[in-house]
């Protein structure tokens, strides 16, 4: 039984994890260009991590913060609740 819930988390982060980095991708080439918002993905991956955050202060649209941060907490309690299961 355990399995269906790590399979099912595993399926989440994918999603998350995908759609998450598309969107944040789509901000910073937005702010940044395409030509820079190339050279920012090589070069400073970091600032994929902040565009989340940057769209919640400055936009109020917080969908992006709890698609991926939410996502993947979510998808770790699925994970674990599995593993909990799974130790019979």
């Amino acid at each position: 039984m355990g399995l269906v819930f790590k399979i099912l988390a595993f399926v989440i982060y994918f999603v998350a994890g995908i759609w998450g980095f598309l969107l944040s991708l789509g901000i910073v080439v937005d702010h940044l260009g395409p030509v820079l918002g190339a050279v920012a993905f090589i070069l400073a991956p970091v600032t994929l991590v902040f565009a989340p955050w940057y769209e919640a202060v400055a936009n109020s649209d917080w969908f992006l913060v709890m698609l991926v941060y939410g996502g993947g907490i979510g998808a770790t309690m699925l994970y674990f609740f599995g593993s909990v299961l799974d130790e019979d």
